[in-house]
């Protein structure tokens, strides 16, 4: 089955609405718990993530969101296109088979990461990391294969592949536009949701972005199968 999925940014005063509508349809929407990705999974047909839900499990990585413009909005993911919201439309997502031709080194990430205009752009919540959250994903990234036992590698990485989103270093080019995509392998990331739901890098018309462990858990998606997000 062909991967797709149709993403949303509404007020809570259009939240509101769409679920009354959609329920006088006999169409229930589902509501996200504890993580923001599990949407994306291929039999969630219809789900919206609340506000708090990005204060939940992942609330380091949902600084990001509190700090973007889309603080405060209901994020709508479907596997359909939803009618009578093609105006507030923020991507569409697809699995694809790309393979990018080289990922990003150590001297690469340290680079892009100690730039001081994305230094700016980094909020405070990001650097806070406890030990537990440590230690899970040094097993994620186990669980995916990756013999890495070194937290700050994953976090230099992590934080690298996000700075690539913002300031394009490793990207392709099409019609004159830069793809930016992801710099490393599924078991060295974090937090793809950001890209996928266009928090960081909604500027460019097309990402491809590779799912995080967290998502390859919470949404099965396939490690190290890219992704698409491709604005309307």
């Amino acid at each position: 089955m062909d991967y797709i999925k149709h993403i949303y940014w509404l007020s809570p005063d259009e939240t509101t609405l769409l679920r009354e509508s959609l329920s006088a349809k006999g169409i229930k929407i589902k509501s996200a718990k504890g993580v923001v990705c599990t949407p994306l999974d291929i039999i969630n047909k219809i789900s919206i993530v609340a506000p708090e839900v990005w204060d939940d499990t992942c609330a380091r990585q949902g600084s990001w969101y509190r700090a973007s413009k889309k603080n405060g909005l209901f994020l709508l993911i479907s596997a359909n296109a939803v009618e009578g919201l093609a105006g507030k439309k923020a991507a569409t997502i697809r699995a694809v088979d790309f393979r990018p031709s080289r990922l990003a080194d150590l001297e690469e990430k340290l680079e892009m990461t100690g730039e001081l205009d994305f230094l700016s752009k980094v909020p405070s919540g990001w650097r806070e990391i406890s030990d537990f959250e440590k230690r899970v994903y040094l097993r994620w990234a186990a669980r995916l294969g990756s013999d890495i036992d070194d937290y700050d590698f994953l976090y230099l990485t992590q934080t690298a592949n996000h700075a690539n989103f913002i300031k394009p270093r490793f990207f392709i080019e099409e019609n004159g536009h830069k793809i930016p995509y992801s710099i490393d392998r599924s078991a060295h990331l974090c937090s793809c949701c950001l890209e996928l739901f266009q928090v960081l890098g909604d500027e460019h018309p097309k990402k491809l972005v590779a799912p995080c462990p967290g998502a390859t858990i919470f949404a099965r998606l396939e490690p190290d199968r890219y992704l698409l997000v491709e604005k309307p």
